[in-house]
């Protein structure tokens, strides 16, 4: 399914992230999920921000997934509330640095941290969330680790980051 004007899946949002990377479906081949138009900006936003992690870390970096549609978000077992569906998120998995140091070094970054809703330690990637509408696009700023209880992923509060505190 094609939306008239919509951004090519080639299309290159930034210097190393493309609208086909950041729309990715994994597994999911059946499930279309064509960016709306009226998101496009957020899903700019993700790839800048994409962009500033990458600097950061110093290594290229892979994104499992960034956009994602209701449909493919219900098929991962995402929030209904995440900010995947808002195209406001991305997990992000850095080459060649441990996930634990990535994290540690975006959190280190004030003017990365400053506008970030929620910074998660996942298994194998770090989810990078911006402000979503449910929130008014106001950072919350939770720093959040991933842990399994009774066999259901769980992603508790670690901290409240706060600019100038040293972790």
């Amino acid at each position: 399914m094609s939306q008239e004007g919509a951004v090519p899946m080639a299309a290159m949002l930034t210097a190393h992230f493309s609208m086909e990377e950041l729309t990715r479906v994994g597994g999911h081949s059946c499930i279309d999920n064509t960016l709306p138009m009226d998101l496009s900006g957020n899903l700019l936003k993700v790839a800048e921000k994409l962009e500033q992690a990458r600097a950061i870390w110093g290594v290229p970096v892979r994104v499992s997934y960034a956009y994602r549609g209701p449909e493919l978000n219900a098929a991962v077992g995402g929030s209904p509330t995440s900010a995947h569906v808002f195209a406001l998120a991305a997990d992000a998995i850095p080459r060649g640095i441990e996930i634990k140091d990535a994290f540690e070094a975006l959190v280190a970054d004030r003017v990365f941290m400053v506008d970030v809703d929620q910074l998660i330690h996942e298994r194998g990637c770090i989810h990078i969330g911006l402000p979503i509408p449910r929130y008014n696009y106001v950072p919350r700023h939770e720093l959040r680790g991933d842990v399994t209880v009774d066999g259901k992923r769980t992603y508790p509060l670690i901290d409240i980051w706060t600019p100038g505190r040293i972790r």
